[in-house]
């Protein structure tokens, strides 16, 4: 990636929330990563509720047939409101809102990562209690599990940006629609890969066929996002 000046920077992010054909790509591919998130995730509940063989076993605690199903059946819920009430948030121009939901959106995609494995970690992260899933689960345990995959000074950027009460959230109240594009553009990036995770996971299960109707028309308009989107262009927060 070029590396850009501070001008270039400002002069790109200012050109990119102006022009309509690239924000339309950013909410185009919102609105279907939303949809999917929502139907693969109610179909895949219901599936997991119905069949396999953890009621009958005794391991699910909920009377569920398969929790590994469930558990991340919730976990496509959970992001689909997040992409879909963030969008809306950013949109209407209540960006600090709209960015605290992408921290969020942030965290759903480190347990996207560690359920890829197959390795019934959804199960045992839906079963869990508080303090399991504060030992296991938090944020910072599964940045260290993931070897360097995930930057703490990412995840300490959306923290500053929304995350938590900072003067900071001074530059998020004012309305700005050029940062409301820029944070559309970021909740691309965590979305798909959340769907890339998960869609991994279903790979060789019989839940594959649930994530496959919606994949060719996500990677359209995945592709045609990064063909138009000069913030594509934006390095990483320092």
């Amino acid at each position: 990636m070029k590396e850009l000046s501070g001008d270039e920077i400002r002069s790109v992010i200012a050109r990119a929330s102006q022009d309509p054909a690239q924000r339309k790509a950013r909410l185009d591919f919102l609105s279907c990563a939303s949809d999917a998130f929502r139907d693969v995730g109610e179909m895949l509940h219901v599936f997991g509720h119905i069949l396999g063989d953890d009621r009958k076993s005794g391991l699910s605690p909920f009377g569920h047939g398969d929790d590994e199903k469930v558990g991340i059946a919730l976990l496509l819920q959970i992001a689909a409101q997040i992409v879909s009430a963030s969008t809306q948030l950013l949109q209407d121009g209540r960006a600090y809102a709209g960015c605290a939901l992408i921290r969020q959106l942030v965290e759903v995609e480190y347990l996207a990562w560690a359920f890829e494995t197959r390795d019934a970690e959804a199960a045992r992260w839906l079963r869990s209690d508080k303090k399991e899933r504060q030992n296991f689960f938090a944020p910072r345990i599964l940045r260290d599990a993931a070897n360097g995959k995930f930057r703490a000074k990412d995840y300490s950027y959306h923290c500053e940006m929304g995350g938590h009460p900072t003067p900071f959230a001074s530059s998020l109240l004012k309305n700005d629609d050029e940062i409301n594009q820029l944070m559309l553009g970021d909740m691309i990036t965590h979305a798909r890969k959340i769907w890339v995770h998960l869609g991994t996971w279903a790979v060789g299960s019989n839940a594959g066929s649930m994530f496959h109707k919606h994949n060719d028309r996500l990677f359209e308009l995945w592709s045609a996002w990064r063909q138009i989107d000069e913030l594509c262009e934006m390095p990483p927060p320092p």
